[in-house]
């Protein structure tokens, strides 16, 4: 092992580094063979760019935060020290209880930039910045903090240039608001009082554009080798999920595979990562054997060997549906896509077959008044009616488009009047946003209409169609909007908030009262009001066709279960049969006796019951609490086809022997509560002990993770803790891969068609992983 010691007779910008007698003794090719440091260190007769590209390596090595690699620091106190060694130390390298610490170069223990030391000149060093600082320091010492103004003249003068550029370059007047743009001129500010009394030539600082292209693809690398010391220990603990998609560019037609993972890390938070936007070989069917060939590539970039060796959530396209089904993996399949899928059938004509494949779905077709049934069902007036204005409603928004009258609009308008909002065409519930500005903005769209002599757009629409329409998609798409989040887990709303779509669709009474408290500002109007006392033909035919949609389509897997169980305000899994119930408990015991460990007894509290259980699990559900008291349950059944079970029958609705039962005390007015169940069993596991133990209110929110990472939870069921890890970092839907291919067609735009799929890829990557390394540093 060899020790660096340094010596107190150094000069104030060296420090002599002499290595102790013992060390020199041994032999130092066998350092080399078991020191990668070592290897690197080696720099006799080492020409000036290699000795750069080693201590490049070193940062890479040292980046990677890997606990084998480290900074330590110099060790020395003297006073008259040089102030750059506050922030410098050697790299160091640890196998096996035994360290090899470099001699020749030395690392910044911030942002680990590594140069060569002992050489004639320290300047590089007392000269240094971190990458970081440097934005943060002068970001915040020439934006953020009261400063003295610069001269109104050289205000004027600048903005002028950035007005010329503007024009000449056809750039966009919100670039001057870029964050990157102030970050850039934070640096030239910072270089600027630096170099304040040299002549500098501004040309060498700028690169050409290839040396940025090669950064690029340098960088790329450098973070996808920092993502994969990341997700190494959820990849172990199973703690890792992918969300694959195909998408194609709207300009040179070429399709690209994304794949986004989720991860919930050792201190229980979750984050989300891209990994891959890679170009789909051209020469290559979409097929699922191609697929998982280009998926188990992308994949073996990060050190993940096999596809089952992660968790899956996938839309039902046949192409993936093979590709798992090759590879025998279960994926979670993803919630929205259903739900897009329920309103396509509900809508329209579309004939389908009993899987429901989701890339054979069609848009919101022009002619969806045109036909006189939807499957068996024989279309009545009102709900020709309601099919008649989803294609007037989208035949005016786009006039408007074209014609570019949302200016107009608005100014015929009130202050509250927007701009309206055009329907996407591949997304259902994008309707909901259209028909809402169409609505909010009636009066004005009518008079600017008038004023071009086009009221024939409008002439077919009324306010109360608008209302129908609302009223149909307005539980949806408040459940999706809640459900699609990277910030918290999802997997164990899937259930309650199907249960809770249910409900609402079952009666009109419930479906007026969900709306009204979701969308206060549209539904609780005098007019709306009085018009939605009595339910029109067109949304009862609507409704009851979601309503059997909804109980036909939707599918559960055992792990929605577990994860409902595993939330401590939904453990007693309320509307769920018994049945169904005990297999997700024999589920969890499975897991508990592959992971055997011992596990420290806690005495178990007990005390009172409260109300407050819905209204922490999320507030789509808030409103439960209020009808509970007010209007009885529907009773409500589901087809035992629907579920990953053998049982005959599934009853959602609420049954009095599983019912929570509530005690009343003083306590339960206190925000300080427990949360107690009714279940007892005679040789409790850690499953039973924690569905008997009382948990404190504060430890049980929206974000389950927030009670596993508990010390509490670790202490008194550390496998379930495990298993809790696991489950959480699946989420309900593949909206992480969604907005991937969102901020592609960004990138992907009609200037830079010419940009290649591996520097999209590469921009992609560099993106998120500077989002959430970020995030880390900012919490170290």
């Amino acid at each position: 092992m060899m020790n660096v010691d340094l010596l107190s007779s150094s000069t104030d910008d060296e420090v002599v580094i002499e290595i102790n007698s013992s060390a020199t003794e041994i032999d130092m090719e066998q350092l080399k063979e078991k020191f990668q440091l070592a290897r690197i260190d080696d720099i006799e007769n080492k020409k000036p760019a290699e000795i750069k590209t080693k201590s490049d390596q070193i940062k890479r090595l040292l980046c990677k935060r890997n606990p084998q690699f480290s900074v330590i620091a110099h060790g020395v106190t003297k006073t008259h020290l040089a102030s750059w060694w506050s922030s410098f130390g050697f790299a160091m390298e640890t196998l096996s209880n035994e360290t090899f610490t470099v001699s020749n170069f030395v690392s910044c223990t911030q942002c680990f930039t590594t140069y060569r030391y002992g050489s004639s000149s320290t300047e590089s060093m007392s000269h240094h910045r971190c990458s970081e600082s440097i934005f943060t320091l002068t970001l915040d010492k020439h934006f953020i903090k009261q400063k003295n103004p610069f001269r109104v003249g050289e205000q004027r003068h600048l903005t002028k240039l950035i007005t010329n550029w503007i024009a000449d370059d056809l750039r966009p007047i919100s670039i001057i608001e870029d964050l990157g743009l102030k970050e850039i001129c934070s640096y030239f500010y910072a270089l600027g009082e630096k170099h304040c009394s040299r002549s500098m030539d501004l040309e060498s600082l700028f690169q050409s554009r290839f040396t940025i292209s090669r950064a690029l693809k340098s960088e790329a690398q450098l973070y996808r080798e920092q993502i994969t010391e990341l997700i190494k220990e959820p990849l172990i603990a199973h703690a890792l999920t992918a969300s694959p998609d195909m998408w194609t560019d709207r300009f040179r037609q070429l399709s690209y595979l994304g794949v986004t993972v989720t991860f919930v890390d050792s201190t229980e938070q979750i984050k989300k990562l891209t990994l891959c936007c890679r170009n789909f070989p051209v020469d290559l069917s979409k097929t699922g054997e191609h697929i998982s060939k280009i998926l188990k590539e992308e994949l073996n970039r990060y050190n993940i060997e096999q596809l089952e060796d992660i968790n899956w959530v996938s839309d039902r396209g046949s192409n993936f549906v093979k590709c798992f089904s090759l590879n025998s993996i279960n994926p979670i399949h993803c919630f929205a896509h259903r739900v897009h899928n329920i309103l396509t059938i509900t809508f329209t004509n579309k004939k389908i077959d009993g899987y429901f494949n989701d890339e054979t779905m069609e848009d919101i077709p022009d002619d969806i008044a045109h036909v006189e049934r939807l499957g068996d069902d024989l279309l009545t007036l009102g709900a020709k009616k309601i099919l008649t204005t989803i294609n007037y409603s989208k035949a005016l928004v786009r006039y408007v488009k074209q014609s570019s009258m949302n200016e107009l609009i608005v100014k015929l308008g009130d202050k509250e009047t927007t701009t309206l909002k055009q329907s996407v065409d591949t997304r259902w519930l994008s309707l909901f946003a259209c028909i809402e500005s169409v609505y909010c903005n009636f009066d004005a769209i009518a008079l600017a209409l008038e004023s071009r002599r086009a009221t024939k757009y409008i002439m077919d629409l009324t306010k109360s169609q608008l209302i129908d329409l609302l009223l149909l998609l307005a539980p949806l798409n408040a459940a999706l909007h809640s459900i699609q989040t990277d910030e918290t887990p999802s997997l164990h709303l899937v259930i309650p908030f199907c249960q809770k779509l249910l409900q609402d669709y079952s009666t009109y009474s419930r479906l007026v009262s969900s709306a009204k408290k979701k969308y206060p500002l549209i539904f609780n109007s005098s007019f709306v009001a009085d018009y939605l006392l009595n339910e029109s033909n067109g949304v009862q035919f609507f409704r009851q066709r979601i309503h059997t949609k909804l109980t036909e389509m939707i599918t559960f897997d055992d792990r929605h279960y577990m994860a409902m169980c595993l939330h401590p305000a939904l453990r007693e899994m309320d509307d769920v049969s018994s049945q169904l119930k005990y297999t997700c408990y024999d589920n969890i015991r499975a897991y508990l006796q592959e992971k055997i460990i011992d596990a420290v007894s806690v005495a178990i509290d007990c005390a009172t019951a409260s109300n407050k259980k819905r209204k922490l699990l999320h507030k789509f559900l808030d409103e439960d609490e209020d009808d509970e008291c007010n209007e009885v349950l529907t009773e409500i059944s589901i087809n035992e086809n629907n579920f990953d079970t053998n049982y005959d029958e599934i009853d959602l609705s609420r049954k009095n022997d599983i019912g929570r039962r509530r005690l009343s005390s003083a306590s339960s007015l206190s925000t300080e509560f427990s949360y107690r169940t009714n279940y007892q069993a005679p040789k409790p596991d850690e499953l039973d002990e924690y569905l008997e133990s009382g948990i404190n209110s504060s430890l049980v929110t929206d974000n389950p993770l927030h009670f596993w990472s508990s010390e509490r939870a670790t202490i008194k069921f550390p496998v379930l803790k495990c298993l809790a890890r696991k489950l959480y970092s699946i989420p309900a839907t593949s909206a992480g891969t969604e907005r991937l291919f969102s901020y592609s067609g960004i990138i992907l735009n009609n200037r830079r068609q010419r940009l290649s799929p591996d520097q999209l890829d590469n921009i992609l990557v560099i993106r998120g992983a500077r989002k959430v390394l970020g995030h880390i540093q900012k919490s170290d």
